[in-house]
Parts: structure tokens; sequence; C-alpha cells
């Protein structure tokens, strides 16, 4: 489906009186290609527990099954995936000896994240799916580490395909740790305050990176520096396709009112010799009478954003892109309405296209707490191009890749059922001229109180 089809969809889809978001989350390096899904951190209230069962499939293909647990009370919470899920494994966390134990898949993120936990990448605020502070759980590794506090944590794993073991101790502002597997060593110490953060990693060989960052929050503007130097051979034990360019400098700010926030961004890095990139984006947000909002906003990128290293499919393209992007979003008591489109060129004002994606999706409240939401997506992009698309779950996000040219429709149905809820899903895409298999999915969730 072309895009003016998909913005006149959109205009019919007015009368859900629903709403969208778009996102600017893209996988991380050691994702690969295709679909890639996170999973939300945990929501729940202490002193409860969450079960839920779910199944999807096409008429072509046999369902497959999937079921969750997960509980938080007196100070001990964990989860358990079974089934065909991307997400499967468990987790456990529990006091231990005046500190706390945590079990199961970890991801943890020490300093700035150079020696455990994976650095920020230059484009972008902070590694969002590490960390107890996350936005999404991610999936370092699988051990146990124990934690006194903030003072001192002991680790022991599995990571990148081989045991590994760690250890860190905090004085003050000061963090000093420590990484090993056989026949390999890193150490790193680290300096965090509110408005600084800095860290130094080394490797037995003489490798290094170190990190620094500068914050500054003055009533409605937020601004963020940050600088990374060292060299190209380093690599964290725990997270090697996660290394990060070795070197790089950005600069970030904002400013919002309640009314108005812009947003700019300026960044270059450097994997190695001939391997670079830089980025400069603003986008502008405004809110409009009858609650609606607007975004407009605009990007230009050089070099790849990726390490060569990891492979060519991985390091992505190279040379000059410019891109813009409009969305408009609305909500009324029934509902929300979202619309975006963006567009990509190779040369400059977006001249040369690249990729384009249109994007609506609506969302209604109907009668006995049910809910429905309709989300359709169309694109083309040009060979070694890639887009992706934001699609939320009860407990997860899953980015779907966009390549070629093609649309894709989801249609969803949330309900109470038998104390808990269900949610039943289609979705209809194409590809090349080719529709797939209309995939179906139904998925039940139970919160309770232990």
């Amino acid at each position: 489906m072309t895009a003016p089809r998909a913005l006149r969809l959109a205009a019919a889809l007015l009368a859900l009186a629903g709403a969208a978001r778009a996102t600017d989350l893209v996988p991380p390096p050691e994702a690969g290609e295709g679909d890639y899904e996170l999973e939300l951190a945990d929501s729940l209230a202490e002193g409860a527990y969450e079960t839920s069962w779910s199944a999807s499939g096409t008429s072509r293909t046999a369902p497959k099954r999937s079921q969750r647990l997960r509980f938080r009370g007196g100070g001990t919470s964990g989860s358990l995936r079974e089934g065909a899920d991307a997400l499967a494994g468990g987790r456990l966390e529990a006091p231990l000896a005046r500190g706390r134990l945590r079990v199961g898949r970890l991801a943890p993120r020490w300093s700035r994240g150079l020696l455990f936990g994976a650095p920020a990448e230059p484009w972008s605020a902070s590694a969002a799916d590490r960390g107890e502070g996350a936005a999404f759980r991610g999936r370092s590794g699988e051990g146990a580490v124990w934690e006194a506090g903030d003072r001192v944590a002991v680790l022991t794993g599995r990571f990148a395909k081989r045991p590994l073991w760690a250890g860190r101790a905090l004085a003050g502002p000061v963090a000093l740790g420590g990484a090993a597997v056989r026949g390999a060593a890193q150490a790193s110490a680290g300096f965090g305050r509110k408005h600084a953060a800095a860290e130094l990693a080394a490797d037995g060989r003489g490798r290094w990176r170190a990190e620094a960052a500068w914050f500054v929050r003055e009533g409605r503007v937020r601004a963020a520096v940050f600088a990374r130097g060292g060299l190209a051979g380093f690599r964290s034990l725990a997270e090697p396709k996660r290394a990060g360019p070795a070197r790089a400098l950005s600069a970030a700010g904002s400013f919002a009112d309640g009314v108005r926030e812009a947003r700019a961004l300026l960044a270059a890095w450097r994997f190695a010799p001939g391997a670079s990139g830089a980025r400069a984006s603003l986008e502008v947000r405004r809110r409009l009478v009858h609650h609606a909002t607007v975004l407009v906003g605009f990007e230009e990128q050089h070099g790849t954003l990726r390490d060569p290293a990891l492979g060519a499919k991985a390091a992505g393209g190279t040379g000059m892109r410019q891109g813009a992007w409009l969305e408009w979003h609305g909500e009324s008591p029934r509902g929300r309405l979202a619309l975006r489109h963006e567009w990509w060129g190779a040369r400059a004002f977006a001249r040369a296209a690249a990729r384009r994606v249109s994007i609506a999706q609506a969302e209604a409240a109907l009668p006995g707490g049910a809910r429905l939401a309709v989300l359709h997506a169309a694109w083309s992009a040009r060979r070694g191009e890639r887009a992706y698309l934001l699609e939320t779950g009860e407990d997860r996000l899953v980015l779907r890749a966009l390549t070629g040219a093609g649309s894709r429709t989801r249609c969803e149905l949330a309900v109470p059922a038998l104390g808990g809820r269900a949610r039943l899903s289609i979705a209809i895409a194409e590809s090349g001229g080719r529709a797939a298999a209309p995939r179906w999915t139904a998925e039940w969730t139970r919160r309770a109180r232990l």
C-alpha cells in the first residue's frame, strides 16, 4: 500500500478517536537481523502476582504456546517464562546476608558501562536495557549476583557464551571493579556525582577505554555532554559486541515549558580508521488545543552506526542520510489517535529517497471495559535500508524490521475475562506484492494479591 493510501486510511480511523506513538528505538548490535523483542521492566505492586498464557500461529503453521508467572512480595520477586517465547527464561531476587541475591537472567550496568553493562551509544542518552533503572529488562547473561546495597557486588555467571567472574566495590563517589574469564582479565575505576560521571577501563594487554559525562539542569533547560577515548581493540569481556565506538563526542540539550518542547543532538564517533559517523538532529513538539500534539523533526546522518568488526551486515550503510518526520496525535475521553510520516533520502533535503514510512494507529474504549486498537503501516525502503515499527504487548515491545516495500495492519481487542484480561489480535502483512498468511495471537493475563 502506498503512503497516500495509508494516510487516507488514517483519516478514516479518526472516527475511533484513538491514539498512537512511534519510536526511535533500534535493536542493539548483538540482535542481528529481523524483529527484536524487549521485555518491559516489572510493574507489579508489592504483594501481587501475575499469570499469563498465550498462543499464536497462522493458518499454515501449528500454534505456539507460552506461559509466564511473575510475583513480588516479602522482599522477594521473580519471573518465569516457558514455551515458544523469545524472552523465555527466569530470574529470582531475594534478601540474603544483609544484601540481595539475584539469580537467573542478568543485565547489570556498572559505572558508565565500559567494563560491565554496555556503554551508551553516542546518539542516545543511555543503555535502555542495562541496569536496575532501565526501562527494559536486558538479556546480557545468566548467573548470580549478590549486592550489599551500593557498596559491594560479587557476580558469577555465563556471559558472551563463557564463564565469567566479576566484583565491584564503592567508596563514596569512587567505584573499583574487575572482571575475569579464563585467560583474561579487566579492571575499571569509576567516579559518579549528580552532575558528572567518568570511568576508565583497561585489560591485561594494555588496551583501554575512558569516558566522561557532564549533566546540567537549569530551570526548563537540560544539557548533557559526553566524551570517550581509547583503543579500538578494547572490548568488554561481558559485552564484547556492545563495545561501541572507540572515540566519541556528543552534546544534547532540551527545553520544555509544558506547552513546547525542543530537543537537539550533535554527535560524532569513530570505531576504527575508515569507520566513523556523525549525527545532528532537532525535534520540536507543541501541544495544541483539544488535547492534541504536533511534532516535527529533522536529522542528518553520516557514516555508519555499527562496528564493522561485527560484520558487513551489522555495519549497515555508509554515506549521508537526511530525514524528516511529522507526527500528530490527539486524545479524548473515548480514545486516542496518532498519525506519523517520515522520509529519508541520500541527498540534501531528503532527496534520492532511501526509505519512507507512514503509520496510523487508533485506540478506542468500548462498553464493558473493552478496548479496540488498530495499527496500519506502509513503507518503502531501497536495498540495504531498514526501519523499525514498534508494536506493544502486555509485557513487551516488539520492533518489527521493515525492508523492501510493504504494509502491515494489526487489529487488537482487549476484554475483561475470567477475572483477568484477554487480548485477541490478528496481523495481516504484505511485502514485495505478496501477502503473508494472517497471524493471530491470543493472550490471557490475570493479576491478584498474594
